[in-house]
């Protein structure tokens, strides 16, 4: 067994997703354990999850109103091995990823955006005097007031929290992101993505992007490997719709992959919750043409908002 337990968590609408997730572990990682928390299941989707090997499936807490998205270091709790590995329940293992898991540095690994990414994810907050691709000056300032530590930050970019590994001597980092997410985060946070508050409107990943630029305490990261290799990493079905939904273009290329691991969980005996419209073999030309309806309509909603940001 490895000496690392991949870790996620979602809601009943995301259980095609966590389904992938522990199929493509099952097909492509067997030896590295899982625990899937989930809130919202039906007995019948607690039974498909368990039947693969080396899952574990816990329930959340109930009664908290909020996205799981901002109860990640809830679910991170409690692991036995000396990493932890957190990947959102949209995300899909391509290949053996397991010998990329443990960070090189042995203390933590993530991955931060370059400027062209990150200069797109703050496209909406950038004021006269900000420079895109890097952090809006706003939002570096009130970051670093509510952590109250560096008057530097430590960088000029933000952190992904789809997936991450981090060490068991680090898990402070994880007790601090949880009490800062309840310190900042206004009422409750029903999506991934909320504006209530905007210099944190990615939630969870906001505020962990604060404490990595601010903290004065944080783990060494190492340089991120789970999607350098193009037949082993982890796939993330970051934007909506999802594949069990619909298709998007950038995802389009795991879909072989998709359908067959679909197609070695019933080749292995185990059991097969119906299957959507997109993940099945004889939609691909509905699928392709869907998706592709669907990427010529982002790009017209883009072009107009991008207008409407250049003259106002």
């Amino acid at each position: 067994m490895q000496n690392v337990t991949v870790v996620s968590a979602c809601d009943q609408n995301y259980f095609w997703g966590a389904f992938l997730l522990v199929a493509s572990a099952a097909r492509n990682a067997p030896e590295v354990p899982l625990i899937i928390w989930q809130i919202g299941f039906e007995k019948e989707h607690v039974q498909l999850i368990e039947q693969f090997p080396n899952v574990t499936i816990k329930k959340l807490k109930t009664g908290d109103p909020r996205s799981v998205a901002v109860r990640k270091p809830e679910a991170l709790f409690g692991v036995e091995t000396d990493f932890a590995a957190w990947m959102d329940a949209d995300c899909f293992l391509i290949g053996d990823i397991s010998k990329y898991l443990i960070p090189s540095n042995g203390a933590f690994q993530i991955r931060f955006r370059g400027p062209e990414e990150n200069a797109n994810v703050w496209r909406n907050h950038y004021q006269t005097d900000d420079l895109p691709g890097g952090i809006p000056a706003a939002v570096l300032k009130r970051w670093r007031r509510d952590i109250g530590e560096r008057e530097i930050p430590r960088f000029n970019t933000t952190c992904v929290t789809n997936c991450f590994v981090i060490h068991k001597d680090y898990m402070d980092l994880i007790q601090r992101w949880r009490r800062q997410v309840d310190a900042v985060l206004l009422g409750n946070v029903r999506r991934p993505v909320d504006f209530t508050v905007p210099e944190y409107f990615m939630t969870d990943e906001s505020v962990l992007s604060s404490m990595l630029a601010f903290a004065e305490s944080c783990p060494p990261n190492s340089h991120y490997m789970l999607d350098q290799d193009p037949s082993a990493h982890v796939a993330h079905f970051g934007s909506n719709p999802k594949p069990w939904q619909n298709w998007r273009k950038k995802s389009w290329y795991t879909r072989c992959y998709l359908l067959e691991t679909i197609q070695w969980v019933e080749n292995q005996g185990y059991a097969l919750p119906v299957v959507p419209r997109s993940l099945r073999s004889s939609s691909a030309f509905t699928s392709y043409c869907l998706m592709w309806a669907l990427e010529l309509k982002s790009k017209m909603k883009e072009a107009v908002a991008s207008r409407f940001r250049r003259y106002h």
